[in-house]
């Protein structure tokens, strides 16, 4: 709805009123509220703004350019059409198939991915070993130390023994110093042997 005043409300004829319909209505309205018919000043400023507004209705209408320009500014704007949205539906759903190739087309991708979990499963604990398997490192076996490390060798006079194994970091028995292993987690107390 357009803002502004109405001019055809302010001289007080219908929007279909004829060019002659609309003088005499100015002309009427002049007449009752022009302001030198009015003594008082305070009544006399009201009637100037009342007449103000009547001039400016009919300037408006009075000129058929102007009331077809007025007229369409305030014709309320028509609503687009609303397109209903776009129904889309499935690319393959009118396309035949037996029923065992239906079967396969919803269940193989789920056999798919179970069947690469197992693999996973199996190719997991193939790599990391049997788990059984005794550390190369055990307390009592007697090692000879070197600049490259430690290996494991027979037990002889002169050769030290792994005394304790445990957490890299914990404190070793009296005499025996800390071998930290490859993990870098673990480590093995080893003494020199006595004898």
């Amino acid at each position: 709805v357009p803002s502004g005043p109405d001019h055809y409300r302010t001289l007080g004829v219908s929007k279909d009123a004829l060019a002659g319909e609309i003088r005499a209505a100015h002309r009427a309205l002049a007449r009752r509220h022009h302001p030198d018919l009015v003594a008082d000043p305070a009544d006399r400023a009201r009637a100037e703004r009342r007449m103000a507004t009547i001039n400016g209705a009919w300037h408006v209408l009075g000129d058929p350019v102007r009331r077809a320009e007025y007229d369409e500014l305030r014709r309320p704007p028509v609503p687009r059409p609303q397109s209903a949205p776009e129904y889309r539906s499935d690319a393959f759903q009118g396309v035949a198939v037996s029923p065992a190739v239906g079967c396969a087309l919803r269940i193989g991708p789920v056999v798919l991915a179970v069947g690469l979990l197992f693999a996973i499963l199996i190719v997991t604990a193939l790599m990391t070993g049997d788990g059984n398997r005794p550390p190369a490192f055990q307390v009592g076996q007697c090692v000879h130390l070197h600049d490259d490390g430690m290996e494991v060798v027979p037990c002889i006079t002169d050769s030290s023994v792994i005394v304790a194994r445990g957490v890299a970091g914990t404190s070793c028995p009296m005499g025996a110093i800390a071998v930290v292993l490859p993990t870098r987690t673990e480590q093995v107390c080893v003494a020199p042997s006595v004898g």
